[in-house]
């Protein structure tokens, strides 16, 4: 008798459910060899079928190498990462171990079956594995926006960190920098826990304390990514690496330091995207103003702004630069690092390691017929008599040197060996410089002076301000928008002296710095101080802050 139709369908069905029937009992049959095979290597046992897996775990080791390796990494928890093997013996479970570890990760081996890896694997045809390069964290749009979303001050800053994974700790503690305006981040190993410490606006402000564990972890990452020996642990090592956040890229300067209790971290925090700053937005006073202007419209001669690291003194000559940048101008810079952008110049990165320092590649810059040339800094004798001798052969010089004030500048160059004959002819300005912070203006607050405190703004200020007309000084109590602080922002302070020919005669004559201040006083220059505290007065910051900064 001829089947039917449907005789032929229930018998095809029959075999599909017997076919699946053998296939399951040999997908048991495989797990339970996987299972027995964990007991004998002493090892727990995952069936990755039914275990969902942790993209972010999956995307720690790229798919060639799974599948070379046979491995598969499935769970990350806390500061482990947890990995299926197929047999513990695969010679490339040692580059996953080794990968890993460089990462700072611990991690667990687990045994899964054949069929469970390539059940698994699938998963890299579902997401989007953006590699980092070596050298950059990929901090984007979105990891910036979500942190802002959840960061709206450092009282946010401080929670959030506390509930995310280790795994995701550096980029929520970048995000965190950025979302406050931090330039620096410090991880300080103490005998219990690190410090985690930002510093805004110029001061150190405590964020929180993480297990040394958890910094040690924090730590091996970034040594990664920012090519440094993750071995080496007592000696100094400086790196930098980048982040790219909404368009703009973050460079960041490395620098760990040996301590009692582990090495220390700082990460520094500049923005390597284009900066339009003008001289009128630095907050100099009129005469200073026009001292800047008349100076960096000359042909040739030296213009040196002196500080202690993190005074903006680099800010300063990038102003000045886009001051007098046009195309009929060749503007070359000498930087280390480069911490702007700017369109239409030549912006030449120092190198010790490589034998590019400042004075050779100042050599090989006059040869390019510079205009105008920005020397990072002044640091040795010969970077000094080539920037002198090209100030005085037709070309612009700008420069930053490590003194306390304007005056200081002179002694300070004669002691690296320069001729007082040749480097008074070459100077045309001397800045010194400091910043001080802003007060928030939403909680700023008035109050009227004390009479001791109009005793010293009279004395300070001197013919500058009439102390008798001074109503009201200025304070903070702190609020959301300030971050608790008191202060949002920060304005430079100012003194500096037109190298004129008396003081250029003075100069020659190898007075002191004092001789050279007290000249300057006279032709009318204003402190540091005086620049200050006329601020705080004008309640554009604090008499305590000015004191503190000067």
């Amino acid at each position: 008798m001829a089947k039917t139709d449907a005789d032929k369908i229930l018998e095809q069905e029959r075999e599909r459910k017997l076919k699946e029937k053998l296939t399951g009992e040999e997908k048991k049959i495989k797990e339970r060899k996987a299972l027995i095979y964990a007991h004998t290597v002493k090892l727990p046992y995952v069936d990755l079928r039914v275990f969902p897996l942790d993209k972010e775990a999956v995307t720690l080791i790229p798919e060639d190498l799974s599948r070379k390796a046979e491995a598969i990494c499935f769970l990350i928890k806390d500061s482990q990462v947890r990995i299926g093997i197929v047999n513990k013996d695969n010679p490339s479970l040692n580059l996953v171990k080794e990968k890993l570890t460089k990462m700072g990760y611990d991690f667990q081996f687990y045994v899964i079956s054949l069929e469970s890896l390539e059940n698994a694997l699938e998963v890299y045809k579902k997401i989007k594995i953006v590699a980092p390069e070596k050298d950059e964290i990929k901090v984007g749009k979105e990891e910036i926006s979500h942190a802002k979303e959840q960061i709206q001050d450092l009282t946010d800053l401080k929670a959030t960190i506390k509930k995310v994974k280790v795994t995701e700790m550096i980029d929520y503690i970048l995000a965190g920098a950025l979302s406050v305006d931090a330039s620096d981040v410090h991880i300080e190993p103490a005998k219990e826990n690190a410090k985690l410490r930002y510093r805004i606006d110029g001061v150190l402000q405590d964020i929180m304390e993480l297990p040394n564990e958890v910094a040690l972890k924090i730590l091996s990452r970034v040594k990664l990514i920012s090519s440094l020996k993750i071995n080496v642990v007592d000696k100094p090592q400086d790196g930098r690496f980048s982040i790219d956040t909404e368009g703009k890229d973050i460079d960041l300067r490395v620098s760990t330091l040996p301590t009692a209790y582990g090495e220390t971290l700082v990460m520094r925090l500049l923005g390597t995207g284009t900066i339009g700053l003008k001289l009128e937005d630095l907050g100099m006073r009129k005469r200073e103003h026009d001292l800047v202007s008349k100076a960096i419209k000359s042909t040739s001669g030296m213009l040196l702004t002196t500080g202690p690291t993190g005074s903006g003194k680099s800010t300063t000559l990038y102003a000045c630069i886009n001051e007098v940048n046009d195309p009929s101008k060749n503007i070359i810079t000498l930087e280390n690092p480069i911490e702007y952008k700017v369109p239409g110049i030549s912006q030449t990165e120092i190198d010790p390691n490589k034998g590019l320092d400042f004075a050779n590649a100042l050599r090989s810059v006059l040869r390019q017929d510079p205009d105008i040339v920005m020397v990072g800094e002044i640091r040795d004798k010969d970077t000094a008599e080539i920037s002198v001798q090209a100030s005085l052969t037709g070309h612009l010089v700008l420069s930053t040197l490590h003194t306390n004030d304007a005056a200081g500048a002179i002694p300070r160059l004669i002691s690296m060996g320069l001729r007082p004959e040749e480097l008074a002819p070459a100077l045309k300005l001397v800045i010194a410089q400091r910043l001080v912070r802003r007060i928030c203006k939403e909680c700023k607050q008035s109050y009227k002076p004390s009479a001791e405190e109009l005793k010293m703004l009279k004395e300070k200020l001197g013919k500058f301000y009439p102390a008798d007309s001074i109503k009201n000084l200025y304070k903070s109590k702190g609020c959301k928008a300030c971050d608790n602080l008191g202060y949002k922002g920060r304005i430079g302070i100012y003194e500096m002296f037109e190298v004129n020919k008396e003081i250029e005669e003075a100069i020659g004559y190898r007075v002191s710095n004092l001789e050279i201040e007290k000249k300057a006083i006279e032709q009318g220059m204003m402190t540091m101080e005086q620049d200050g505290i006329l601020k705080a007065v004008e309640g554009v910051t604090t008499i305590e802050e000015a004191e503190r900064v000067v």
